[in-house]
This record gives structure tokens, C-alpha cells and sequence, in this order.
């Protein structure tokens, strides 16, 4: 019998490899484009959402209508001060990611691992680029942060992260649930100069860098493979040039495999392992007469691949058991199954405030704005007329008769319908209403009112947007736990970190023996952010007066961070502190302190007590003397009924 190709094995590794990588190809293709169809309706709304920020408010036809009829699309763009009043909440109120022991009996802050992790943050810019997406979510409804190490940047791996466009992201069709921690799969289709993608990709044929099959982003065509020596219009330049642009396709996504866990009886260790390395190892524990328990289970195991016109790269994710991309998403759709911000509710009132303000510049313009109506002969001269028809204390002589005869008629003033002044303030304020953002928050606020008042009001507007922020804080658990492992398995190589803490600012080396372990992440409010230093600071001046005896050098650690001072300044000051002298009676006379103020609070608190209990016995009296009035009254009006009554009383 002849053996046909297609019935015969790979003779090699590289025809397996091949296969392998052509079927993986197909199966990530599949995905990409049943993700990309279930979000093409997103995508769309996304870009008007964007272009509504922008200005770019007006529809085309509408705009080419206008245009038709000589009138301009008037634009005044009020949904941009909305989101830079959002954008600016998040900033005054930036959150902290803390790193707490997963063990028995320890629940203090790992101080190491948590100011390297603002070290890294700080250098990496973190906080402005998750700020960014944080703006994206608030726009379109989707944000999202790229975690990795950067090895151009620095050869020992610098860490980065990076705000990326939503648009360039795909992700699983079947994920429900807030911020995609469900998800499957994800994929970003990114466009970039050709010589960037070689650089990117240096052993690889130039000619399958290109993922032609993924720029229908949208889904309103079909999907079809790029012929060879087919070349793009929209992509100006040539190869040689490098100036053509291509796109490079990334996915990640986990699958479950099986593995097998060795359990040592005498320690109680387990290692992970291949199911057929168990099996070996099952066979020589038996040989040698040694007690090795396996057992089986399942886990997720994370996969990356870069895709061209072929698989370009693959292998493991880069964040281990986790995606390195951190989403934030805003409220669902639930029949589209998607997300949207709050810049789509806003879209109507801002188009309808746009045309009612076009359409009254245009009634305005059509209208006429004054003068006079008259015959030809109503005047002797009608230059002298109109030369002094608008000077003040000016006469106008007219012929006789012709202020009688209605020759002459004044041009009514310019009238607007009924109502339209009420629609379009209607419009506007529904513009901050839909929002959920009112005049406190935005500082637009004219009328007098209290503080407490105004601070309650924008407490409120922060309340309706608290998904936001929950969606933020969500995403930075996520940054925290790959943060986390890249800390753990690239970055704890000895390299110097700055540590700000209760000894000053010093330099330490991360190594691996003090970052190991498992830890928990925890999300707080920055020190620094502007919101938690105004309230932390006002609260301390209150209570200052009572616990000045209390403070030390270390209660003013403490406190410094949440100061209003410069940076500069309190970095002096904490090296001062750090580095000051320990005093042998200061245990001491900290707690005669305490005991003092403790005595002060309780002095205060019996006054308390003694000033509501006389205010008490006061409110008795007055009630009986109240009382006895009441009787003497009744016994002057009818004495003999009241005697009546008072002789039962004694029987």
C-alpha cells in the first residue's frame, strides 16, 4: 500500500513544530474573530464616545446639513469638563497597594516589599498611566493596564506599565464579570512601524510579521487572508522604507492541564510535577524502597503567543498564573454583553443642547433685530433719515401725513418660541444629571452655601460614581499581584531600592530571601494623595492640644507623610528624627503623658456626664413645676369639682 503524505507521521521535531504551531494558529484565529464580532458594537460606541470628548459631537449628516443651509455645527463641549472632574477626583484621592504576610500570628506590613513596590511604581510612572486608563474606563467603559519588564530599558529587566489603547483589546465573549477576572483568553491587536516589529522579532521572516487578518477590528468584514505580494493601500510606504506599518497580534490565554503533586510523608513537602515525571519518579521511590505519595489534580496553566501570518513566538505568560493585563471595566450591558461609561448617557442631552443652540442662532439670524418699514415717500430725504435715526437726541423729520397714513412701521424685535429658553437649559443640566457629576464636584457652584453643605453634596456625586473607583481599586489588586511576581521570580537579583520608612530613607538590597513567601494584597489610600492629607492633617491639628505631651519621634514618623510640608522638607525631617538620640526617661515620660491625657479624656468625659445628668434633673423640676401650675389653675377655674376630686383622692 502506497503511503500517501497525509497518512504518514512528521519524519521530525520541525515538521511536528510546524504542524503544531499551524493548528494553534487556527484555534487562536477562531477566537480572535468570534471575540472581535461580540465586541464590534462596543467598538463603535467606544470611538463616538472618544469623539464626543474631543468635540466631535456632531453626526456627519447632521453637520453636512448644516453646512448645506449655510448654518455652522455650533459646538459647546460639556461632557470634557465632566470627565476632567472625574479624572481629577481620582487623582486628589490615589490609592496604595500594601503587601501583607500570609502567615500565623504575623499581620504586620511587610515594609520591604511594599515600599519596593512604590519604588518600582514610582520609577515606572504607574500611577499616572493607571490614572489614564481609569479615564478610558470612565470614557468608553473599558481600561487597561500592560505589566511587564523591559529589558531595552535596562539589561537586568526595569519594570514598566503602560496605559493601552481599549481599542487595541479583544477579549473573551463569554466573560461576565467585573473588570473580566473571568475571562479566558485576551488578545491585542497592535499596529507598528514594520522596523519596530522587526526589531521586536529579529530571527522571524519579515514577510510574516503581518497579521492582516486582524485589522478588520470591527467585524464588518469578512475575514480573508492577505495573497502573497498583496499589499495594503492604507499602509503608506514600502518594506525597504521601513516605513510600512504592520500589526502584531498577542494572545493570552490559560487552558486546564493535569498534573501530579508529590507529597513527602516525612516532611510534609509537595513539588509539582509532569504527570509522565511522577511516573518515574513513582518507580524509582518503589525500587529504592522509599514512601512517595502522588496524587493528581487540576490547574490552569497560562500560554502567551505572538501571532503574524504564523505563530511568530509562544510560550509561557509572562505574569504566571495571571494575565499581565490589568482591566477596568464601568457599568454592564447586559444584552450586548459589554461596558459603557458615563460619557453615553451624556451623548443625548449634548446633542440636543448643540441643536437647540444652532437652531436659536438661526432664528436669531432670520429674524429681523430692529429698524424701520416704510413707503418710499414717508420722508423728504432718506439719507437724512437714517443718519439720524439712531442718534441719540437726534430728529428724524418725516412728510407730513405720514406717520397717520401707517407709511412708517418699526420692525419688531427678534422673538423666540415659547419654552425654548426652559429646553435648553433642560438639555445642559441634564448633561451633568445623566452623569451623575453636579456643580459641587465640578466647582461650578455660584450660590452661598456652607461647607458642610457643599461637602456633602459632592460626597453624594462621589457615591452615584463609586463603581468607578471599586473597578480602579479592583484593578490594582491585580497590578499588585503581578507586581508582586515579577518582584518575587525576576527582580529580587540584589538590585538597590529606596526605602522611606521609620529609620529614614535609606538604600537596601531586594533579594530573594526577603521577598519570598506568600503575601496578601491590600489596597489603601495613598499618604500622598491631596484628599487623605487634608483630612488625616485637620484631624491631628484637633486632637493636638490633648495628646502634645503623647508626641514622640516615632508618633511624628508616623504623621509626617500625611503633612502638608514639601517632600524635601520631610525627608530632613524623618532623617532628624531617625537619627535622633534616644532619651532613657522618654519611656517614662511617655507614660506619665498617657496617663495624663487618658485622665483628661476622663475628666471631660464625667463632666460630660455631670452637665447631662444636672440638665436631666433640671428638665424634672421644670415639668413639676409645670405640673403644679396646670393644678393650681384648674382649682381657681372650678374649685368645688377640684375639691371633689382631691377628697376621693384621700379616701
Amino acid at each position: 500500500m502506497t503511503d500517501t503524505h497525509a497518512d504518514r507521521e512528521p519524519a521530525s521535531a520541525e515538521e511536528r513544530a510546524a504542524l503544531e504551531d499551524a493548528a494553534l494558529l487556527r484555534k487562536l484565529q477562531g477566537w480572535f474573530r468570534a471575540d472581535r464580532d461580540a465586541s464590534s458594537k462596543w467598538r463603535s460606541e467606544a470611538r463616538t464616545d472618544y469623539d464626543f470628548v474631543a468635540g466631535e459631537q456632531w453626526a456627519p449628516e447632521d453637520a453636512a446639513a448644516l453646512r448645506e443651509q449655510g448654518r455652522p455645527p455650533i459646538t459647546f463641549n460639556r461632557v470634557l469638563p465632566v470627565i476632567k472632574a472625574v479624572a481629577g477626583s481620582e487623582v486628589n484621592a490615589r490609592q496604595d497597594i500594601q503587601y501583607l504576610p500570609r502567615e500565623v500570628g504575623d499581620g504586620a506590613l511587610n515594609e520591604l516589599l511594599t515600599e519596593g513596590s512604590r519604588y518600582l511604581a514610582d520609577e515606572a510612572e504607574a500611577e499616572d498611566e493607571e490614572s489614564d486608563a481609569f479615564v478610558d474606563c470612565a470614557i468608553c467603559g473599558l481600561g487597561a493596564v500592560e505589566m511587564r519588564l523591559d529589558y531595552e530599558i535596562d539589561p537586568d529587566g526595569a519594570y514598566c506599565e503602560d496605559r493601552v489603547n481599549p481599542l487595541e483589546m479583544f477579549w473573551d465573549a463569554s466573560a461576565t464579570k467585573r473588570n473580566l477576572s473571568d475571562a479566558r483568553r485576551i488578545f491585542r491587536a497592535k499596529s507598528m512601524d514594520r522596523l519596530e516589529a522587526e526589531g521586536l522579532f529579529p530571527d522571524t521572516d519579515p514577510s510574516v510579521l503581518d497579521a492582516a487578518w486582524a485589522e478588520d477590528r470591527d467585524g464588518g468584514k469578512p475575514h480573508r487572508e492577505i495573497g502573497a505580494g498583496e499589499r495594503r493601500i492604507d499602509r503608506p510606504g514600502t518594506a525597504d522604507e521601513g516605513t510600512s506599518r504592520v500589526t502584531i497580534v498577542e494572545c493570552q490565554w490559560w487552558e486546564r492541564v493535569r498534573i501530579a503533586v508529590a507529597i513527602n510523608p516525612a516532611t510534609g513537602e509537595t513539588t509539582e510535577m509532569e504527570p509522565e515525571q511522577a511516573a518515574v519518579l513513582e518507580r524509582r521511590a518503589n525500587v529504592l524502597a522509599m514512601p512517595v505519595q502522588i496524587v493528581h489534580r487540576m490547574k490552569r496553566r497560562y500560554r502567551r503567543a505572538f501571532l503574524g501570518t504564523e505563530v511568530l513566538e509562544q510560550g509561557p505568560a509572562p505574569a504566571g498564573d495571571r494575565f499581565s493585563y490589568a482591566f477596568l471595566t464601568g457599568d454592564r450591558d447586559q444584552n450586548r454583553n459589554s461596558w459603557f461609561g458615563i460619557v453615553r448617557p451624556m451623548r443625548d442631552p449634548q446633542r440636543f443642547a448643540n441643536k437647540w443652540l444652532s437652531q436659536t442662532l438661526d432664528m436669531l439670524n432670520r429674524q429681523a433685530k430692529g429698524g424701520m418699514m416704510m413707503e418710499q415717500g414717508a420722508v423728504p430725504d432718506q439719507a437724512a433719515f437714517e443718519a439720524s435715526y439712531a442718534k441719540p437726541g437726534g430728529i428724524s423729520w418725516v412728510a407730513d401725513g405720514a406717520l397717520r397714513g401707517g407709511l412708517m412701521k418699526e420692525k419688531p424685535l427678534p422673538v423666540l418660541p415659547s419654552g425654548h429658553w426652559q429646553l435648553m437649559e433642560f438639555a445642559i443640566g441634564s448633561i451633568r444629571d445623566s452623569s451623575g457629576v453636579n456643580l459641587e464636584l465640578l466647582g461650578a457652584k455660584q450660590q452661598e452655601q456652607a461647607g458642610v453643605l457643599e461637602y456633602q453634596r459632592k460626597q453624594a456625586a462621589m457615591t452615584i460614581l463609586a463603581s468607578l473607583f471599586d473597578a480602579l481599586r479592583r484593578a490594582r489588586k491585580h497590578i499588585g499581584r503581578v507586581r508582586l511576581y515579577f518582584i518575587q521570580t525576576y527582580l529580587s537579583d540584589g538590585r538597590l531600592i529606596r526605602i522611606v520608612g521609620d529609620k529614614g530613607t535609606r538604600v537596601v538590597p531586594l533579594v530573594r530571601d526577603k521577598t519570598a513567601g506568600q503575601y496578601d494584597v491590600v489596597i489603601d489610600e495613598a499618604p500622598n494623595s491631596p484628599n487623605q492629607q487634608e483630612r488625616v492633617w485637620a484631624t491631628f491639628v484637633q486632637v493636638l492640644p490633648i495628646i502634645k505631651d503623647m508626641i514622640t519621634p516615632q508618633v511624628l514618623l508616623e504623621v509626617l507623610p500625611y503633612s502638608p510640608f514639601p517632600d524635601s522638607f520631610v525627608a530632613k525631617l524623618r532623617e532628624l528624627l531617625a537619627n535622633a538620640p534616644t532619651d532613657p526617661h522618654a519611656e517614662e515620660q511617655r507614660q506619665i503623658a498617657v496617663r495624663t491625657a487618658v485622665a483628661k479624656i476622663e475628666d471631660m468625659t464625667a463632666g460630660a456626664g455631670l452637665k447631662a445628668a444636672k440638665a436631666d434633673r433640671e428638665r424634672g423640676l421644670a415639668e413639676q413645676d409645670r405640673f403644679n401650675g396646670l393644678r393650681t389653675t384648674l382649682a381657681e377655674a372650678e374649685p368645688s369639682r377640684f375639691a371633689n376630686g382631691n377628697a376621693a383622692s384621700q379616701n
